[in-house]
């Protein structure tokens, strides 16, 4: 697993690869913070997460899209798609270890079969002698996808949200992606005021069915 911080020249250049820029998705987590603040505490309690993850979604397509990205989402998976189609982006929340490059994250929550059929799709393309279950091939389908992975962590002073941008293999134990080809780490952002929210869940549930591995 190759792990990188945003602000060496490794993770610069990895990131300009990919044609993105860390100014551009801190501004759009920052925005989605704004958001996710409209909430209180009289809010159903998993409201924050949802919209926190809606608009990120939301935020990265309007960033994104006046430079050739698509907004696109087979099997109802919400997508970032690049110009040349051969990546996409998508967000979740994460666990505890999410943004420390010492550590392995995996996504807080499971994930349904849509997910975990892409990120089958990621080994398959990183590991060519994996067989991955056979799938239709449609606008972006059958490609590498990307995770832009976050977690809040509540402060004395406020909300600290780490966050990175990391390349799924393996869907792990009951849905929950847990292994990385790639990781790029960007630094912490931190959100002073008042935080009426505890750790929140995420809305990328959707209709998608989770599923568990057996044995």
């Amino acid at each position: 697993m190759a792990v990188m911080h945003v602000e060496d020249s490794r993770g610069q250049s990895r990131l300009a690869d990919l044609g993105l820029s860390a100014e551009a998705i801190e501004n759009v987590l920052r925005r989605a913070e704004a958001e996710r603040n409209f909430c209180t505490p009289l809010d159903p309690v998993s409201l924050p997460g949802n919209i926190f993850w809606g608009r990120t979604i939301r935020f990265l397509r309007e960033a994104y899209i006046p430079d050739g990205w698509r907004s696109v989402s087979p099997q109802n998976v919400s997508l970032l798609l690049s110009p040349e189609e051969d990546f996409a982006i998508t967000a979740s929340s994460g666990n505890k270890a999410t943004g420390y490059a010492a550590l392995t994250p995996a996504t807080r929550y499971s994930k349904g079969t849509a997910v975990i059929r892409r990120v089958e799709t990621n080994r398959q393309l990183m590991f060519p002698g994996y067989e991955a279950e056979p799938e239709s091939q449609g606008v972006g389908e059958g490609i590498p996808t990307w995770f832009l992975l976050y977690q809040h962590v509540n402060t004395l002073t406020g909300t600290r949200l780490y966050y990175e941008l990391s390349l799924p293999t393996n869907p792990g134990s009951r849905g929950k992606i847990d292994s990385w080809h790639e990781r790029i780490i960007f630094p912490y952002i931190d959100f002073e005021g008042f935080n009426p929210f505890p750790n929140d869940d995420d809305g990328e549930g959707g209709i998608d069915i989770p599923i568990e591995r057996l044995g």
